[in-house]
């Protein structure tokens, strides 16, 4: 008899998988680990043998820790990602860096989840047993509300013809994070690397570049850039480098580290 959920609804009521992979569950338990895994890595719910998500994901929770537990995992994230699928750009030939941002959001937050659960039963996976899709889509509009108004609040932040606004310049002036008398601080070196890590993918690249004192430009062939490493202008890197040491101290602002 598969493992009942313990998450209840607001009525009292607790969580029920569908009956469907009930049986599902029931009659997977019986075959050997090298079938379930093959059929784990089906894709399709029109291949023979295909496994629900739902009824992998209550495997995947209850295997006993090792590299088949793994194998399983491995085959389930996929199923995450492939529910998020990337978004291209404008021009509709490259992946949006905002949309492998909100796909690395959901796929991080599952694994949070399954390592919580793993530690100590988590119910917040249950509504994931019950209906799998339906989570992952709710945790990607949670991730695209987030991630795409920290997109729109960075294009306010350049003007059409991509030039940092005066109010960037204004912000900016000559303002440096890591020349900052307040960089010997553990608090403050710890806050810098999370605003980092909320800057959107080119920003972030390039600041990481800048902290490791890599130029943005140089006449010498013979030195890596910021500008020759991501295949941009040296005024583009600079636009970006301006907005996001803009976001930086607005951050940091808001946790008292700068005055």
């Amino acid at each position: 008899m598969s493992r009942s959920l313990r998450k209840r609804k607001l009525d009292g009521t607790p969580y029920l998988r569908r009956d469907v992979v009930e049986s599902e569950i029931q009659g997977l338990a019986d075959i050997s680990a090298s079938e379930f895994e093959r059929r784990a890595g089906l894709w399709s719910s029109r291949e023979l043998g295909f496994i629900s998500p739902e009824a992998l994901l209550y495997f995947v929770r209850n295997a006993a820790p090792g590299a088949y537990r793994e194998k399983l995992t491995e085959k389930l994230l996929g199923r995450v990602a492939s529910r998020v699928r990337a978004i291209p750009n404008s021009g509709g030939d490259t992946v949006s860096l905002t949309g492998l941002n909100i796909r690395e959001e959901v796929v991080d937050h599952f694994v949070d989840l399954l390592l919580s659960d793993w530690n100590e039963y988590d119910e917040r996976l249950d509504y994931y047993e019950v209906n799998f899709n339906a989570a992952i889509a709710a945790d990607r509009r949670d991730a695209n509300a987030r991630h795409w108004k920290l997109e729109n609040r960075n294009d306010e932040l350049e003007t059409e013809d991509g030039e940092v606004t005066a109010q960037v310049e204004s912000a900016v002036g000559s303002y440096d994070p890591f020349k900052s008398d307040e960089f010997d601080n553990k608090d403050y070196r710890l806050l810098i690397d999370e605003a980092i890590d909320r800057l959107p993918e080119l920003q972030r690249r390039i600041v990481v570049m800048w902290r490791q004192d890599i130029p943005i430009e140089s006449n010498d062939p013979s030195i890596e850039s910021i500008s020759k490493v991501l295949g941009k202008s040296e005024k583009t890197i600079r636009t970006h480098r301006d907005k996001a040491f803009a976001s930086l101290k607005r951050f940091l602002e808001q946790k008292g580290m700068v005055r």
